[in-house]
């Protein structure tokens, strides 16, 4: 036994003399850029073994923070870490087949070898080049290049895809899509934009109250908005007034399209969608803003603020409104209503039923043809009494006066302001009455009209004329857009 020992003892350290080095494995390839001498130990005063040149590559056996040992003609031996580039995996390497994901520089990134931005270099990734992504983190990204696995920052990689099919990139991950303004809406309080959609996300900006901000999309809880050159999310329930850029875009957020105009044959009752409680009864040729029927043959409609609902649907004629781009001449393409006190008992009363006649005359079988503007008080102002207006209730921030020529006229403006919200005509230019909106419809979505600037002004944006039809009657005023015969 101890002949056998000695045996092959004697054959490693044989085998070691023959061919130094054997036993050092060679991890990875790499060049340098400048000429270097190969040094015995971690010193610049060590025994001088061999030299390197500048731009010849070498084969390394230990990477270090300031020492690199390579191996170089059957001589092992040390260089300066800081000369030495382009780190490559000896045993051959296959960067795509192993990554997971792709992502795209932004920037000049340092790989490194730990988490941290004072860890050891391993490599660089130049602007523009892919990185292979072995692992995504919120911080720092696992990656691989020429073989060598490292760290680099996660915030310069963009355009994150995956490596190959059957990988999903966590919605986190998912790069945003290039900005399109949707929509300008107002900040009714401080906003803070944040990167991503929780409050502790990193913060990039501040839209202020009442500040206009441009808008991408919203999920009801989240808004994409962009400030300036700052881009990402808001809160937004905090967001009003929504204008669409484009009329022929996605409809304002809190918009409804009405499918129907219903025509009551007889005395109808409207109840409650929730409660179920009697809300009022309109009579027969009454015309209202109508949903499809539902699973109890009953429809809804818009009530005030609330949601109404009508059981006997027997009741009803429906009239179908078409899509805008399918109509054909003499088709329905919007409707809207609202609802006032039918009751005729006091002078307000009075009064205010009167100026939304006024209104439902002067602007029943208006056509606006294509192309062409139409300013509400080019048919409807001045609001005055030599203008055929009475005495009606007005909503007044800036005094204590209540009463004046024409109240009750915002209710038409409003009601056409509804109807056209649905289809691809352009609002040039609307007003609320004030933060707190109006009974009668739903919140930010009236239309103020007055004297002076104050005025509903809108674009037929369609390729044809369209008509309105107004109808007053039994408390239920509503509007109805034709394709124009």
């Amino acid at each position: 036994m101890k002949k056998i020992i000695s045996f092959l003892l004697f054959l490693s350290l044989l085998l070691g003399a023959v061919l130094p080095g054997l036993a050092e494995e060679i991890l990875y390839t790499a060049s340098v850029t400048k000429a270097m001498t190969i040094r015995e130990k971690k010193s610049t005063s060590a025994k001088k073994l061999g030299s390197v040149e500048a731009g010849e590559f070498i084969s390394i056996i230990e990477y270090g923070d300031t020492w690199t040992m390579i191996e170089k003609d059957g001589v092992t031996g040390y260089v300066l870490s800081k000369n030495v580039v382009d780190l490559a995996a000896a045993s051959g390497y296959n960067d795509e087949a192993d990554a997971q994901y792709l992502g795209v520089a932004s920037k000049e990134l340092t790989i490194r070898a730990e988490k941290s931005k004072s860890a050891k270099k391993l490599q660089t990734l130049e602007a523009g080049e892919t990185v292979y992504i072995l692992e995504l983190g919120a911080e720092w990204h696992r990656v691989v290049k020429q073989g060598v696995t490292g760290y680099v920052l996660s915030d310069p990689v963009g355009e994150i895809q995956p490596a190959h099919e059957g990988i999903e990139v966590p919605e986190e991950f998912i790069p945003a899509p290039p900005f399109e303004a949707v929509y300008t809406a107002t900040a009714d309080v401080n906003l803070s934009i944040r990167k991503e959609k929780d409050t502790s996300s990193k913060l990039l900006g501040t839209v202020y109250e009442n500040e206009d901000v441009e808008v991408m999309s919203t999920d009801g809880e989240w808004a994409y908005v962009r400030k300036g050159t700052v881009t990402g999310y808001v809160r937004a329930d905090h967001l009003r007034y929504y204008m669409r850029n484009d009329p022929f875009g996605p409809y304002v957020p809190g918009v409804v399209w009405y499918p129907y105009a219903a025509r009551a044959t007889s005395e109808t009752e409207i109840y409650d969608s929730e409660s179920g409680e009697s809300l009022r009864t309109v009579p027969a040729g009454c015309i209202m803003a109508v949903s499809a029927l539902d699973a109890d043959m009953a429809v809804t409609l818009p009530y005030d603020r609330i949601t109404g609902r009508i059981r006997a649907t027997g009741n009803l004629e429906l009239e179908t409104v078409m899509p805008w781009d399918e109509a054909e001449m003499g088709d329905l393409i919007a409707v809207f209503s609202t609802y006032y006190d039918p009751a005729q008992e006091t002078e307000t009363q009075i009064g205010r039923l009167h100026n939304i006649m006024e209104g439902v005359t002067r602007l029943n079988d208006v056509i606006v043809a294509a192309g062409e503007k139409f300013y509400f008080n080019d048919f409807c102002a001045p609001y005055t009494k030599g203008n055929g207006y009475e005495l009606g209730p007005i909503i007044n921030y800036t005094s204590s006066k209540k009463l004046g020529y024409g109240g009750g006229i915002c209710q038409v403006s409003t009601t056409l302001y509804n109807a056209i919200l649905q289809i691809p005509i352009d609002v040039i230019k609307h007003y609320v009455h004030s933060s707190y909106g109006i009974s009668y419809a739903p919140l930010d979505f009236d239309a103020a009209v007055g004297d002076g600037n104050i005025d509903l002004r809108l674009q037929n944006t369609l390729p044809y004329d369209v008509r309105f039809a107004l109808q007053a009657t039994g408390g239920v005023l509503t509007v109805r857009v034709y394709r124009a015969s």
